[in-house]
């Protein structure tokens, strides 16, 4: 999730550090102060149910092997 910044900065970034996964751009902050997001980075794992079954509140190294398992086991779930 990103807010305030220009959508240009964030085509970048994702570039720069070819970053796969979707970005949600807002101006107005509405689905930050849904999910209450008060401050960024914070990733959230959704299940396939579109559930929140997960949420990093800070910047992680997602390269990590640690990181890669916790992503993995969630991909695992069953359906």
């Amino acid at each position: 999730m990103a807010t305030k910044e220009k959508e240009k900065d964030l085509i970048k970034y994702k570039k720069e550090y070819n970053f796969s996964s979707p970005i949600l751009y807002e101006n107005d902050a509405r689905v930050f102060n849904s999910y209450g997001v008060w401050s960024t980075p914070q990733t959230f794992f959704i299940n396939r149910e579109g559930k929140i079954v997960g949420r990093a509140l800070k910047e992680m190294d997602w390269t990590k092997k640690t990181m890669k398992d916790l992503v993995e086991s969630l991909l695992k779930e069953k359906k």
